[in-house]
């Protein structure tokens, strides 16, 4: 990608971070029922900063979240984990950004345990993430940090992102590609336990030698 590219792309991340930030304070006074009240906030605020959604956001309360795909529903919001993939579009490129928040009470020491082995995977993978890297390797490296839950992770562990939400490289068990320098890709592991709950923590970064992350709004489990 050109700077223009990476410029775009960034301030797609930064218009994305800044409603999620927007959404955290909601959250924490409580403005928000269900799933959807969310969904059309992130919506709204979309529109209002003059920006298209980059897909349409993942919102997924509790058990819901352990579908990967779940659409936005009239399920209220209650205590445990809530995941939200969200991302815009800036003159036609796009962001990606998914956090997991923990909603309405204490998380057990087992979601806690969860949530960092999800943590951990992300980081480790992300900062793997050079030129000339392969990409399965990259997803090689998440798998591992997540090995006590290897069933759980269903999903490979990143995309390239661009004027598409999803481009090569695909960051898979079999992607051929090796990682160039100044790809805008995502680093995203998930674990997914089915009618219980699920985690997924996802940036969209820049490689580089040191990779350069975009989406910047903190990775630390915020408890509402």
């Amino acid at each position: 990608m050109n700077s223009t590219e990476i410029k775009y792309i960034a301030r797609a991340c930064s218009i994305a971070d800044k409603i999620l930030k927007q959404l955290i304070k909601e959250l924490k006074q409580r403005k928000f029922k269900t799933e959807l009240d969310i969904y059309n906030f992130l919506k709204q605020k979309t529109k209002e900063n003059k920006c298209k959604l980059a897909f349409k956001p993942v919102v997924a309360m509790g058990k819901n979240a352990a579908e990967i795909h779940h659409k936005a529903s009239n399920s209220r919001l209650k205590k445990g984990f809530l995941v939200i993939d969200f991302g815009v579009k800036y003159k036609d490129y796009c962001s990606d950004c998914t956090r997991t928040f923990y909603l309405y009470g204490k998380p057990s020491a087992e979601e806690k345990e969860l949530y960092n082995l999800v943590l951990e995977a992300q980081t480790t993978a992300l900062n793997h993430a050079r030129p000339g890297v392969a990409a399965a390797d990259i997803d090689l490296i998440a798998r591992a940090a997540l090995w006590k839950h290897f069933k759980n992770f269903v999903h490979g562990t990143g995309h390239g992102v661009g004027r598409k939400i999803h481009q090569g490289p695909n960051l898979k068990p079999k992607g051929k590609l090796k990682l160039k320098e100044n790809q805008a890709i995502t680093i995203e592991p998930g674990l997914y336990f089915k009618n219980k709950l699920g985690i997924r923590i996802e940036d969209t970064i820049i490689v580089k030698e040191s990779p350069v992350i975009l989406t910047k709004i903190s990775k630390k489990l915020i408890i509402i």
